[in-house]
């Protein structure tokens, strides 16, 4: 298995941004794909520590697709 690289997106706090990484996160299909993106969001989550947990929506929506 080779496992490509995402290209790596500026972490924004603009909900277009949020909701492009949560699709991503949420079509991925690929284990080392979603690791990269969790990486992303946690990023996210240390430039913008007064938006809402970008990690938490990851998991949250993850969590939605088997409830």
């Amino acid at each position: 298995m080779s496992v490509t690289a995402l290209p790596t997106r500026r972490s924004s706090s603009d909900s277009a941004y949020r909701s492009d990484l949560i699709s991503r996160y949420v079509r991925a299909t690929d284990w080392a794909v979603e690791l990269q993106l969790l990486a992303e969001a946690t990023r996210y989550d240390k430039d913008n520590p007064d938006a809402p947990s970008l990690v938490d929506e990851l998991h949250g929506a993850r969590l939605g697709d088997v409830a």
